[in-house]
C-alpha cells in the first residue's frame, strides 16, 4: 500500500485554512438545526474555484468570488488565481491519493478520502472547450450533459458519497452545474470499546439535558496512546483523535462554560495552535450523526458576493458565449461518529442560469404629449409643440 503523502503548511494553504473557517462561522448564524451545523469548506471551495476559473479575468464577478476563496490571508499575500489553482491541485491529489494504511506497517484498513468535481450541461447549454479542459486538467473535473436533469447529478453524488447524499438538487431548472462532492472514512487509532458506552447527560444548546449514548476511553499517555491537545485558559480545551494511517485526525473542542461556540472557533482558527501532550487522559465523547442542507447564497453575499448572483452583471465569459449567472449555490453535509471512527459526506452544487433578456421598456404616446424639435449645434428648440388629438392626421 502507498505511503500517504504530507506536506509542509505553506502560507497559501494557511490562508486557505482560515477562509474556511470564515466560511463555517459565516454558516452558523443561519443555523437552525437542534443538531447542530456541520458543512465541508473543501468542497465548497472547490465548486467556488470552478465557477472562478469561468468568470472574466478583472471582472467584480472574479474579484469577489477569488476574495472569497482566498480569505482575508490570501488578499493580504496577493494570492492570484493561478497560486490557487496550483496549491488546490496539489492538494488534491494528496487528498485522493488512496487508503491509507494503518501506521508502522500494521494491517488492517486505515482512512479513505474521495474528492471529485463535475461540470453539467443541461436544455442544450454549451460550455466553451477551453474552459473544460482546463477544468479537467486542473481539478480532474469530468463534463457531461445532464440528460435527466437533477436527477443525472444526484446521481453523482450518491455514487461519489457511498449513498450518504443523495437529493443534493430538487429541481431541473438550471443550465449549468458545477458540482463537488467529498467522502471520508476513518477508523480510530485508538477504537472506544463498545462496551464501555453508557448513557450520559448532554446540556443542548438551548440549556436543556438530555440522555445520549456516551463513548468513553482512557488512555494512558504513553507510546501509541499518547494524545495531544490544546488548553486555551477560560476558552476551551481540544484533543486530537487520530485515524489510522496517520493522514487524518478529529479534533474536539470543548469550549469552557459560558463561552460561546463562535468565539471559541475564531480564537481556534486564528491559529497556528500548538498541540503537547495531554498525559493519561480519559475522553468521553458522545456518539451522533449531524445532517445539513443549506442554500450558501446569503452566506456568500455576506462576504461580497454581489455580481455572481446578478443576471445583468455575472461575467462568466471564460466558461461560455452566452450569459450566465448563479442562480444558487446549494450544500448538503452529514458526519457520523461511533466507537469504530467516522464516516463524512458533503456535497455541493453551484446552479447557473443563462440570463433571459429583459423585456424593452415601452413608452406608448397615448395621450396628450409634447413635440420638440432641436438644433443640436446650438441648442435652440426650433418647434415646440403639443398634441393633443392626432385622429385628423
Amino acid at each position: 500500500m502507498a505511503e500517504c503523502a504530507s506536506v509542509a503548511a505553506n502560507p497559501a494553504m494557511s490562508a486557505l485554512a482560515k477562509a474556511s473557517f470564515g466560511l463555517f462561522l459565516g454558516a452558523l448564524p443561519s443555523t437552525s438545526s437542534p443538531q447542530g451545523c456541520f458543512l465541508s469548506p473543501l468542497s465548497i471551495v472547490y465548486a467556488l474555484s470552478l465557477a472562478v476559473n469561468g468568470a472574466g479575468p478583472k471582472s467584480p464577478t472574479h474579484t469577489e468570488l477569488l476574495r472569497v476563496i482566498a480569505g482575508p490571508d490570501g488578499q493580504q499575500q496577493g494570492l492570484s488565481e493561478a497560486d490557487l489553482n496550483s496549491d488546490l491541485g496539489r492538494a488534491m491529489a494528496l487528498l485522493n491519493g488512496g487508503k491509507c494504511g494503518a501506521a508502522d506497517g500494521a494491517t488492517g484498513p486505515g482512512s479513505e478520502m474521495i474528492l471529485a468535481n463535475s461540470i453539467w450541461t443541461h436544455r442544450g447549454m454549451q460550455l466553451k472547450q477551453a474552459y473544460v479542459e482546463s477544468m479537467q486538467s486542473l481539478f480532474q473535473a469530468t463534463a457531461r450533459e445532464a440528460t435527466n436533469g437533477a436527477a443525472d447529478i444526484n446521481a453523482w453524488v450518491a455514487d461519489v458519497t457511498r449513498g450518504l447524499i443523495t437529493d443534493l438538487i430538487t429541481t431541473d431548472n438550471f443550465d449549468a452545474v458545477l458540482a463537488n462532492a467529498i467522502y471520508f472514512k476513518g477508523l480510530w487509532e485508538h477504537a472506544f470499546k463498545p462496551e464501555l458506552t453508557r448513557p450520559g447527560n448532554f446540556t443542548t444548546s438551548t440549556g436543556e439535558a438530555k440522555q445520549v449514548h456516551m463513548m468513553s476511553q482512557l488512555f494512558e499517555g504513553r507510546g501509541k496512546e499518547a494524545l495531544t491537545g490544546v488548553h486555551k485558559e477560560g476558552l476551551y480545551d481540544a484533543i486530537s483523535l487520530p485515524y489510522k494511517g496517520g493522514a487524518f485526525r478529529a479534533v474536539a473542542l470543548l469550549p469552557s462554560r459560558g463561552v460561546d461556540v463562535g468565539a471559541a472557533i475564531r480564537d481556534w482558527a486564528a491559529g497556528p495552535q500548538e498541540f503537547q501532550s495531554v498525559g493519561r487522559v480519559r475522553v468521553t465523547l458522545p456518539k451522533f450523526k449531524v445532517t445539513s442542507t443549506m442554500s450558501l447564497v446569503p452566506l456568500l453575499k455576506g462576504l461580497g458576493v454581489e455580481a455572481a448572483f446578478s443576471s445583468a452583471a455575472a461575467n462568466f465569459s471564460r466558461m461560455a458565449d452566452g450569459q450566465l449567472y448563479i442562480s444558487d449555490v446549494l450544500h448538503k453535509a452529514v458526519v457520523e461518529v461511533d466507537e469504530q471512527g467516522t464516516v463524512a459526506a458533503a456535497a455541493t452544487a453551484v446552479m447557473m442560469m443563462r440570463c433571459v433578456p429583459m423585456p424593452p421598456q415601452e413608452l406608448v404616446f397615448d395621450r396628450p404629449f409634447v413635440f420638440m424639435i432641436y438644433h443640436n449645434p446650438t441648442g435652440l428648440p426650433a418647434f415646440v409643440g403639443v398634441v393633443n388629438d392626432p385622429s385628423a392626421a
